[in-house]
């Protein structure tokens, strides 16, 4: 019974904010909710009431699949493009970091659009362009099989580099194979 409590407490605070929100935004109410609110401290403090109202931690599931750099074995053909390749695919696919590293790059080029640089803890950095969306933010560590972008059909780009030296296709296919397994 209790439990239904903190469910119906929260969605009662959450009902209670957006309603406080729209009438800010009606003007009926000229303190600043969304500034009160919206602080990361606010937040933090906020996500942890949450959590504890509702004994997240109890109901936490623990997953576990293979996932990783494979499913961009799959594309059909490749072509040569800048200093990497294009890689095309027939279906939709999330893109995954191949190993441990940082995220260097996430943005907007000419050439590759949306596109996310990583520096792997190994010595490569690994450029996915032509993203759908981007998963990642800028200077933020990955773990392998984190997910960093989606791809709908169509080109993904692609280029490695290890000790200022392009990787050729083979070379790229074999660190896909390999960057999985390099950290289990």
């Amino acid at each position: 019974m209790f439990k239904k409590w903190k469910w119906l407490v929260a969605i009662l605070l959450v009902a209670a904010t957006m309603l406080v929100i729209r009438l800010e935004d009606q003007g009926v109410l000229e303190t600043p909710v969304r500034k009160l609110v919206t602080t990361s401290a606010d937040l933090t403090y906020l996500s942890e009431l949450g959590q504890s109202w509702l004994n997240k931690d109890d109901a936490t599931i623990l997953v576990s699949s293979d996932v990783g750099q494979t499913e961009l074995l799959t594309f059909a053909n490749a072509e040569v493009f800048k200093e990497g390749f294009l890689l095309q695919y027939d279906m939709g696919l999330p893109v995954y970091a191949g190993k441990n590293g940082l995220v260097v790059f996430t943005g907007h080029t000419k050439y590759t659009g949306k596109t996310m640089t990583i520096s792997y803890d190994d010595g490569t950095t690994v450029s996915y362009g032509m993203l759908d969306s981007l998963a990642q933010l800028p200077y933020t560590t990955v773990q392998a099989n984190d997910l960093i972008g989606m791809k709908e059909t169509g080109q993904l780009y692609i280029s490695i580099e290890k000790d200022k030296a392009q990787y050729n296709l083979e070379q790229i296919v074999q660190w896909l194979e390999t960057a999985e397994s390099n950290e289990n």
